[in-house]
């Protein structure tokens, strides 16, 4: 995985200059939000059945044909493979 300096290296070698000042704020400014999206990361991971049942009730009520015969959920078998795919 490249670092976001090392692309910003990267991006402006390619273009045959140094980093500017903007390319160089840019990554400094996703330096600083990195402790935010852990958190965020960490929160989704501690979290994310609650979110894939909230998912898969939404996707049920919007779509309710789902649950009759012959479609995605029409049993709990199928109900929770629907649920085990979301989660992946």
């Amino acid at each position: 995985m490249k670092s976001v300096v090392t692309t910003v290296v990267t991006a402006a070698d390619a273009a045959g200059r140094f980093p500017s000042q903007n390319d160089l704020e840019a990554a400094q400014r996703t330096i600083q939000r990195a402790a935010a999206r852990l958190e965020a990361a960490e929160k989704l991971a501690n979290g994310w059945e609650k979110v894939m049942r909230e998912a898969g009730d939404a996707c049920f009520k919007k779509y309710p044909y789902l649950k009759q015969q012959g479609e995605a959920g029409s049993t709990q078998t199928k109900v929770d493979k629907c649920y085990r795919d979301l989660g992946h």
